[in-house]
């Protein structure tokens, strides 16, 4: 699980950020030795199951599992259902349930009816269709077979978007920790989608447009589950899985859409700013009613005072969108946890707000508590 890349399952280039520590900051997972002959293990920014052997670690996230179960089912992974994320108990109850969510929706769209595209194909024919390749052809002719070597489009249901759900069932349907009775559902689905072809590098890329509305929640399970998995290891003859899920996307996505509930009609989303000098982007996680304010989702616990990067850092997304308030959400441990107190940068007012994330907190009340700050605060 170490890496130069973003995270063990990114996709993008190589993560260097000059300071020395590059595969510190890469590798999800790092094991340090304790005077007393125990270990220190320690994950970065996921959630899960790892199993070496007969040992199992459990992955916890840094709030506790109730809340982050609750952001979860706002964000865009999860199915709008029910409150069953909440009474979720361990990592292992969780991944079930991620694969579960996978399998229900797969279940819809396939009622609903695979999205069909063009796919481009390449064949010998008896007769000419598409355009023909002549030296393929010449070739075919010159040994005997009397055929057409043609490259053609065909609209079936082998598109990119069902590669990935069909992948995903897979994943599920293959994987010995998951329930039987999931594991025998996941196939009936990839056998249902027997036309749908296997899974390839380039279909990681794809973005689904308004033509995959019904997709909208079946595709980030799929592509969750598909990340999660990891890779299966083998050390000292010891073979090991993982199933981890990086949890500040999640975070981010949940505040977003619990934000943007609150203070409708105003329009709260993600949005990027290309300064016209230096080539700069500016990126806050929340950019609200056009960008008249910003603000921006932390995973982790504040404290009483500001920290001068996130402070910094609020105030140049308000100066680049030109905005008159810039916030910040994070978590406190107690209702009467301390908070920043506001600040301002000249015309630049800036905030903390902070999610109570208690074990005795019901998370309903805590999203109904932060909604109803932030209102107050920019006078919804």
């Amino acid at each position: 699980m170490a890496s130069r890349l973003k995270w063990w399952g990114s996709k993008s280039k190589t993560y260097t950020d000059g300071g020395g520590d590059t595969e510190q900051r890469a590798s999800v997972v790092s094991v340090g030795y304790r005077p007393d002959g125990t270990h220190l293990v320690k994950f970065r920014n996921t959630v899960g199951v790892v199993r070496l052997g007969d040992l199992q670690l459990q992955v916890v996230p840094k709030i506790p599992l109730s809340h982050f179960c609750h952001l979860m089912g706002r964000s865009e992974v999860a199915p709008r259902v029910d409150d069953s994320p909440t009474r979720v108990g361990s990592s292992q109850e969780l991944r079930e349930l991620v694969c579960r969510w996978l399998l229900a929706e797969a279940e819809r769209v396939l009622r609903l009816g695979l999205h069909r595209d063009y796919s481009e194909y390449e064949d010998e024919l008896s007769e000419v269709r598409g355009s023909v390749k002549p030296v393929p052809t010449v070739l075919a002719n010159l040994s005997g077979r009397v055929s057409v070597h043609c490259t053609y489009s065909e609209l079936d249901e082998d598109a990119a978007i069902n590669r990935l759900i069909k992948a995903g069932c897979a994943a599920v349907a293959s994987d010995p920790a998951i329930d039987i009775f999931q594991r025998r559902r996941a196939r009936r689905l990839v056998m249902a989608m027997g036309p749908v072809g296997s899974l390839g590098e380039s279909d990681w890329r794809f973005q689904a447009t308004r033509l995959h509305a019904r997709y909208s929640r079946v595709l980030p399970l799929a592509k969750l589950v598909l990340a999660s998995r990891g890779a299966s290891m083998e050390a000292g003859g010891v073979v090991g899985t993982c199933f981890l899920i990086p949890t500040p996307g999640i975070v981010e996505s949940g505040l977003r859409n619990i934000l943007a509930n609150a203070l409708s009609p105003m329009d709260v989303r993600k949005r990027g700013l290309l300064l016209a000098e230096g080539g700069i982007t500016l990126n806050p996680d929340l950019v609200v009613d056009g960008g008249r304010i910003v603000g921006d989702v932390k995973y982790k616990y504040f404290g009483g005072d500001w920290d001068r990067a996130s402070f910094n850092q609020i105030v140049a997304f308000a100066s680049g969108f030109e905005a008159e308030r810039g916030f910040i959400v994070g978590f406190r441990q107690r209702e009467d946890g301390l908070v920043p107190l506001p600040a301002a940068v000249g015309k630049i007012r800036v905030r903390k707000f902070a999610w109570v994330a208690s074990p005795g907190t019901d998370p309903v009340l805590s999203e109904s508590m932060i909604a109803e700050e932030i209102r107050a605060w920019i006078g919804v």
